[in-house]
């Protein structure tokens, strides 16, 4: 399956039920192969049971009415109560232990597929709606567990009512067997030409579900827009029109749906009549006992339900196959690699790093090769701070990205200290170089929870840490402080307050290097005071590196590197670049004047 068209639609394959994916799909049911055994162990005691019945009616008939004996009458109906009491047990713990089954091999591949998506590389998410991904996690696993709670089994069950009701009639009558078995080729014609055109339509029903999803995912992200450019009408006009075009699918599927019950209850008749015509001429000439042709017709009546179950079943199937090549499609993407370079000591420990950075002829591109960053070198020294300078596209948040190796360079090295960063453990690594990102990422819990990241942290550490960096006047103006609860993406806090958070998150991680990109963005004067005294405290003692637009927020760096287009064209002091008088002279006259406005 290719990768671009992974994703795209979720448009079912014509041949998806291949031997690949069913192995795969039975390697998890093998991890309870007992309890599997004992499921079709128990199908086959409830198939003899239910097979019994009919043949005892007859026996009955024959053996006990029609001679007057009433003890085996007695006898027969004990047997018969005994029988379906016992076959209802089984049915009771068979159905439990089923369901059991399939809810395993749910937990099994969730939290397979949720570990598989989590080592995905930063550039697979760059690609990939998150809506799909989510459907792959939730409604692809779960038809996959309607298959083995309410498919396989079940199926195999109808499999042996059928050809147990075949061999029990061709032991009764050979020619009432042959009448019988005369119809299975209407059947069959029924059941291809209703099993394929219902099969189509369930496609399209979950071709056009998705697409239901898919609009609904971006539209409540989006609401914000939405309601700001008055796009409620057209949206609402758009989804009706996506609405309906799944309606009109799911109406086709019933009456398809619909039309096949009365086609096989007609078939099943037409094999009633006849058997009852040529068993009633039989009876009548004395070939044949009342008892047999009764037993005959119970059979036959119990032929059919296991016939509509299979088809019906079949688009359980299809579905759950189709989930399947999507979810094993997914865990085919190739997770992030850790170690590009082999490293013989492998992990070093995170208090051997100084924090000394050199960039040597690195180059790198999201796609292909179009690069962002071009043949980029530069030096920092443990401990020094260095700002990253250059107008929107120039290649300083890509600079964060590769150095936290979110993504891998094309080209050069990056050296912390003196180990090349692709021998490091990602794990290691990141415990080493820190990242206070400009979107700041909440979690549904409280204060507390984001910003320990759900670690188990004394308050008291947490408030030392926060009065340390000056930050106490945040939590004075937060109801409930630590406890209080957060709401989606932090919908109730301010600018200020989410990158407080992110701020305290950063020290309890307490990393060697930090990278501060865009921290003070879209925050209010006096927050941003706040903030900005805070980076100074965070950034003592440790390498900074500082990307902003603000460039009152980097004027005390020890270091400037300006980039334009994925180049560095200039670096050195913020004295000596206003002296060269080049690209950072002409950005910082720019925000000069736009600040004497600002104050005038």
């Amino acid at each position: 399956m290719e990768k671009e068209d992974f994703f795209n639609e979720d448009v079912l394959a014509d041949r998806i039920h291949n031997r690949t994916v069913i192995r795969r799909l039975l390697s998890y049911v093998l991890r309870y192969k007992a309890s599997g055994l004992l499921s079709i162990f128990m199908v086959l005691i409830t198939t003899v049971l239910f097979l019994l019945c009919p043949y005892l009616f007859g026996y009955a008939i024959d053996h006990g009415i029609s001679k007057g004996d009433k003890p085996l009458i007695y006898k027969i109906a004990l047997a018969l109560l005994g029988i379906q009491s016992l076959r209802l047990l089984l049915v009771v713990v068979q159905s439990y232990n089923i369901q059991a089954i399939g809810q395993k091999v749910m937990l099994d591949m969730r939290m397979e597929l949720f570990n598989h998506i989590q080592s995905l590389p930063l550039s697979f998410f760059d690609k990939n709606p998150v809506g799909r991904i989510v459907t792959r996690l939730t409604n692809d696993i779960a038809a996959i567990g309607e298959l083995f709670s309410a498919g396989v089994i079940v199926v195999i069950g109808d499999v042996f009512i059928i050809v147990g009701i075949f061999v029990a009639m061709f032991m009764l009558n050979l020619k009432l067997a042959l009448i019988t078995l005369s119809v299975v080729p209407i059947i069959v014609v029924i059941a291809l030409w209703f099993g394929n055109r219902m099969k189509n339509s369930f496609r399209e029903i979950r071709r056009k579900l998705a697409r239901i999803n898919a609009y609904l995912n971006e539209n409540i992200t989006g609401m914000k827009i939405i309601q700001l450019f008055n796009r409620e009408k057209k949206n609402y006009d758009q989804f009706d029109e996506i609405n309906d075009d799944y309606l009109k699918e799911q109406v086709k599927y019933i009456r398809y749906f619909a039309v096949f019950q009365p086609a096989i209850n007609m078939v099943s008749a037409l094999a009633i009549g006849l058997v009852l015509w040529f068993g009633a001429v039989r009876y009548m000439h004395g070939f044949l006992t009342l008892g047999v042709l009764v037993a005959f017709l119970a059979y036959i009546h119990d032929l059919f339900d296991p016939i509509r179950d299979i088809v019906e079943k079949y688009n359980i199937f299809q579905g759950a196959m189709a989930s399947s090549e999507r979810i094993f499609g997914l865990m085919k993407e190739s997770p992030e690699v850790d170690y590009i370079i082999p490293n013989p000591d492998k992990e070093v420990p995170k208090t051997n790093f100084k924090g000394t950075i050199k960039f040597e002829n690195v180059w790198f591109a999201y796609n292909g090769g179009d690069y962002v960053l071009k043949d980029i070198s530069f030096d920092i020294e443990a401990g020094q701070s260095v700002a990253l300078v250059g107008v929107t596209g120039s290649g300083k948040t890509s600079i964060a990205s590769i150095l936290t190796r979110l993504y891998e360079i094309q080209k050069g090295t990056i050296w912390l200290d003196d180990v090349d960063i692709r021998k490091i453990e990602k794990i290691g690594l990141r415990y080493v170089v820190g990242l206070v990102s400009q979107e700041v990422f909440l979690f549904a819990g409280t204060l507390r929870d984001n910003i320990t990241l759900f670690n188990p942290i004394s308050d008291s550490k947490i408030l030392g840490i926060i009065d340390e960096l000056g930050l106490l006047p945040f939590i004075d103006h937060i109801p409930g402080g630590l406890d209080m609860e957060i709401v989606e993406r932090g919908a109730n806090l301010s600018a200020g307050e989410r990158q407080f958070i992110s701020l305290s998150r950063i020290i309890l991680y307490d990393p060697r290097v930090i990278i501060l990109d865009e921290a003070t963005s879209s925050i209010d004067p006096i927050s941003e005071i706040l903030i900005q005294n805070a980076i100074q405290k965070v950034s003592l003692g440790r390498t900074s590196i500082f990307i902003a637009h603000r460039l009152s927020t980097i004027l005390h760096c020890d270091k400037l590197i300006v980039l334009n287009k994925g180049v560095k064209i200039e670096e050195g002091s913020h004295e000596e670049l206003l002296r060269l008088g080049g690209l950072y002279s002409k950005l910082y006259k720019v925000y000069m004047k736009e600040e004497l406005i600002g104050h005038a």
